[in-house]
């Protein structure tokens, strides 16, 4: 793929590489009370993946993790996994938030990537090829959408949402050097070996900040590329306000402890 949508910008130094070689390619998609986004996927997602999966020669596993849905998403997702071999449903009793969905992917992920995706597609399955394209050209032990790399990617993005989120990622910049451009989306691509170096604790919407925080501190290979984000069409979203600035703004404290104050994360 060439054009703008390719420009990469990358959080540490080394040479480019270009890696040609077959990957299995695990997607983890979280999900809560989604049936009418998942009644969507055999016509909104699946044909996008097969399409980049055949392009590039890939393998992709598809870890559906229900977080403890009320309505009838499994059954749903179990009626996909019928059609589909490479689609795995995994389940929790009781709803435990999104990154304790996105854990419970990284924990059965076979592949020797893991993707992360939103199960309301706001961020486009075909913007998975952006993902890999930049991680063969890179190597980049993360590499992560961003629709702040370039002006109109969130111009579907309603005027509160994006008013939060500006002010979430701005804190979240004075604290890991201002180079990153957005900590916070859920779109993204990781080699699967750094869950092995880092552990991952957050059970909510901040774990995408808990990771990328992490790599940075790390000194690890971060690259973003800029991708669109869009409005949710089906549904409604799972964000709750007041308990999500609570946990960003702990999640900052523990920011400044490791990377100022060189204590341990807590």
């Amino acid at each position: 793929m060439t054009g703008p949508n390719c420009r990469i910008k990358s959080y540490k130094g080394g040479r480019p590489i270009d890696l040609k070689g077959q990957f299995m390619i695990s997607i983890i998609i979280p999900l809560f009370n989604e049936r009418d986004n998942v009644v969507q996927y055999p016509t909104d997602l699946f044909p996008v993946m097969d399409r980049i999966a055949l392009e590039y020669n890939e393998t992709f596993e598809y870890l559906m993790v229900d977080d403890g849905s009320r309505d009838d998403t499994v059954e749903r997702l179990n009626e996909i996994a019928g059609q589909r071999g490479d689609v795995i449903v995994l389940r929790h009793e009781k709803n435990s938030g999104m990154g304790t969905a996105i854990r419970t992917g990284i924990a059965k992920a076979k592949g020797d990537l893991i993707v992360t995706m939103d199960s309301d597609l706001t961020f486009r399955p075909q913007d998975v090829q952006v993902l890999i394209e930049a991680y063969r050209k890179t190597g980049a032990d993360c590499v992560s959408g961003s629709p702040y790399l370039r002006k109109g990617l969130m111009g579907e993005v309603t005027p509160l949402r994006l008013l939060m989120s500006r002010s979430v990622n701005f804190l979240y910049r004075l604290l890991l050097g201002g180079n990153i451009s957005c900590v916070s989306p859920i779109f993204r691509l990781y080699k699967r070996r750094i869950f092995d170096e880092i552990p991952v604790t957050s059970n909510n919407f901040e774990i995408n900040a808990e990771i990328i925080s992490k790599l940075l501190i790390a000194k690890m290979n971060v690259v973003e590329v800029p991708v669109p984000l869009l409005k949710r069409r089906h549904g409604s979203s799972k964000i709750r306000i007041t308990k999500e600035i609570r946990n960003y703004l702990w999640l900052l404290y523990r920011i400044f402890r490791t990377k100022y104050l060189h204590q341990e994360w807590v």
